[in-house]
């Protein structure tokens, strides 16, 4: 069995990743991107390795993040037989190249265009519709790189951006889901329930999985994702986000990865997606069924840390070890719902331990929450 990866990305999800794989006696190791250093595990020590030393250690090469920096190390370790799912990171890396994909596989997306010149906008306009949002093709997480756009605004779209755009039509929309799917080397495939999503500012506030079942969504969410991954002979986790809408499912964005909003599985999953996804790369059966409890998964934005938190029953939480600055996600707690009493009273402790912002997201999310009972 190969029992060593290597996760392209120094962040959370690597960590995260790093976490699940010691439970599996696993050896996954991070490279940071900015410094070329492998960071071994969870801790913090910077290693320094040539592309062929990586290559002999590390029999299976992934990544956090689908944007990768175009430098030697990085393509040598890409050229290799080493580097997992190549045909997908080609596919999803940029924005038309994934729009193309879902048109191709007849998969509902919102209508779209690229943007190479300014003409172009004004084209997309008349053509798709008088509203638009127009996104960076590549990179832009959290709200950033993206601009809400009509005939009025036309001009905000900095000049020196096109070429590396996308126009896409502003969907009307009842909510936001995820879905979080595993692809085995076999071809096997298991899904979570579909997560409810809230964003706000372009960045995942909280996701809700496990409180509502509609089957016919979960059906059309699996079918969408089940070509996508078989289309890419993928293995590992992949994550699609999707717009509710009158007709179903809309595909928004595509992850081939962990995802945040897969988050929730840590403690609402027998095995999260994070475990999945090495169990898949790695060539170990994914479970063949599993239990799932509702779960809140609430994301920690520029806070600092309080060690109280640690004290409430009923919840998990998970420190990422950042800076907090702004916009900048450094944790997140999940919380059990399978009691909505033991969950109210976890509610109760944590709101007081809570800025201002984050306490107006769990009221938020319990008022969500209590409205599916």
């Amino acid at each position: 069995m190969k029992s060593a990866i290597l996760l392209l990305g120094g962040g959370q999800l690597g960590l995260m990743m790093a976490e699940a794989g010691a439970q599996l006696a696993l050896h996954v190791d991070r490279l940071d991107l900015w410094t070329n250093q492998i960071i071994p595990g969870t801790s913090g020590l910077r290693l320094t390795s040539s592309v062929e030393e990586i290559l002999e250690r590390y029999p299976v090469i992934s990544a956090e993040l689908e944007h990768l920096p175009d430098t030697k190390l990085i393509n040598g370790l890409l050229a290799s037989d080493n580097w997992a799912n190549k045909k997908a990171f080609a596919n999803t890396a940029k924005r038309h190249d994934e729009k193309r994909l879902l048109d191709r596989l007849q998969i509902h997306t919102a209508p779209w265009k690229l943007l190479e010149q300014p003409d172009d906008l004004s084209q997309a306009l008349a053509e798709i519709n008088p509203h638009m949002v127009v996104k960076v093709v590549s990179g832009g997480y959290d709200g950033r790189g993206q601009w809400v756009v009509d005939e009025s605004n036309q001009s905000e779209v900095p000049a020196e951006k096109f070429g590396a755009l996308i126009a896409e039509q502003r969907i009307n929309f009842d909510h936001e889901v995820s879905l979080v799917g595993a692809r085995a080397t076999t071809g096997e495939k298991t899904y979570f329930p579909l997560a409810r999503n809230v964003h706000h500012q372009g960045i995942l506030r909280y996701s809700i999985a496990g409180m509502e079942s509609i089957p016919e969504l979960q059906a059309q969410a699996e079918n969408m994702l089940g070509k996508i991954l078989d289309e890419l002979d993928y293995v590992g986790v992949m994550a699609m986000e999707c717009f509710v809408t009158k007709d179903g499912l809309l595909v928004n964005e595509l992850a081939p990865r962990v995802h945040n909003s897969g988050h929730w599985s840590q403690l609402g999953a027998e095995h999260d997606q994070f475990a999945l996804h090495l169990r898949a790369l790695l060539g170990l059966p994914l479970p063949s069924q599993q239990f799932y409890r509702p779960t809140l998964m609430l994301n920690l934005i520029g806070c600092e840390f309080r060690p109280s938190w640690l004290e409430i029953p009923g919840l998990q939480c998970h420190w990422y070890g950042k800076t907090p600055r702004p916009g900048r996600k450094v944790g997140h707690i999940n919380i059990d719902l399978s009691n909505l009493e033991s969950t109210s009273v976890c509610a109760s402790k944590l709101q007081p331990l809570l800025d201002d912002q984050h306490q107006q997201l769990l009221a938020e999310a319990l008022e969500l929450i209590n409205g599916k009972t």
